[in-house]
């Protein structure tokens, strides 16, 4: 089996845009940086951060320094080790169909006739 190694852009990215988040084979996690630390959350797919319970993450918080990133990509790394079958069941989201094309606003409607008076005369 693959190991699965988390690669986050760094403190000094963390530090200019305060989250962080990416995926696994079910399993999403978000690195954020709260102004203190380094707090980290691990949850299933299908919904993001905000759409998902609360009672469906994991958190764990580190020091927001080299050894506390370290340690915090680790920690997600072993959230998956623990149960990667349970998070490959997570369910995705359905591909949406695209929408029918819709005819440009400044198109005559098909059966138009442009020609007929707006009412009967």
């Amino acid at each position: 089996m693959e190991k699965f190694t988390v690669h986050t852009p760094g403190l000094v990215y963390l530090k200019a845009n305060p989250s962080f988040s990416g995926d696994h084979n079910g399993m999403w996690y978000r690195f954020h940086y709260t102004g203190q630390a380094l707090s980290v959350c691990v949850w299933p797919l299908p919904y993001c951060f905000d759409k998902t319970q609360d009672a469906l993450k994991t958190f764990a918080e580190f020091p927001f320094d080299a050894d506390g990133l370290a340690q915090a990509e680790h920690w997600v790394e072993q959230q998956y080790d623990r149960a990667p079958k349970q998070w490959a069941q997570s369910p995705f989201l359905p591909i949406a169909e695209p929408a029918p094309a819709q005819p440009p606003a400044d198109a005559a409607p098909a059966d138009s006739d442009d020609d007929a008076p707006p009412f009967d005369l």
